[in-house]
């Protein structure tokens, strides 16, 4: 029964670093939308807030990668690969009024230069999802894979972070549409 809560603690958690921050996020308000007793923060957080998100932060990178895992290896290749990726993301943002994009965006750009676990936290998760497009680039045997991920990485943070900016995803679809030209730059066809 504990695990259960620590597991809604997390989920919670993360939910509202992604929408609200690091800052806007409140213990209170994490334990009262995941109807989790107060106790079992403690319990299992012992650091309290920075160690709750530094786990929330390590999940949503694991379920991030997950998803685009999962929407890059239902494609015959590159292109179509990385233009469900942006779709996902342009769907995240338009279904919540912007609310939502980049799991831990917001708390590397409020918190990175400030806590070193925070900024652990968010290193990983940049560092799993830049792997995974590595990986994933590399089997399908497109040229210079580990340059082009890290590439299409900064492409997307970037257009995520003008999109939510500007409450419109027309950056990621700059960036959409300029996928063929990118993949061909990298020596791909696909």
């Amino acid at each position: 029964m504990e695990a259960v809560a620590r597991v809604r603690l997390i989920e919670t958690t993360a939910r509202l670093l992604q929408t609200q921050g690091f800052h806007n996020t409140g213990l209170n308000q994490i334990v009262a939308e995941s109807a989790a007793p107060k106790g079992s923060l403690y319990h299992y957080f012992p650091g309290g807030k920075v160690d709750l998100a530094v786990a929330a932060i390590d999940h949503s990178a694991r379920v991030t990668a997950q998803r685009l895992g999962e929407l890059c290896m239902t494609q015959p290749s590159a292109l179509p690969g990385l233009t469900a990726v942006i779709d996902h993301f342009i769907a995240e943002f338009e279904s919540s009024a912007f609310q939502k994009g980049c799991p831990i965006a917001t708390v590397t750009l409020e918190q990175a230069a400030l806590d070193d676990a925070l900024q652990a936290a968010c290193a990983r998760a940049y560092a799993l999802w830049q792997q995974g497009l590595q990986a994933w680039l590399g089997a399908l045997k497109v040229p210079n894979a580990a340059h082009l991920a890290e590439h299409l990485l900064v492409l997307i943070e970037g257009a995520m972070l003008l999109s939510r900016a500007q409450r419109d995803c027309a950056p990621l679809r700059r960036v959409r549409s300029g996928l063929p030209l990118l993949l061909n730059l990298s020596g791909s066809a696909s």
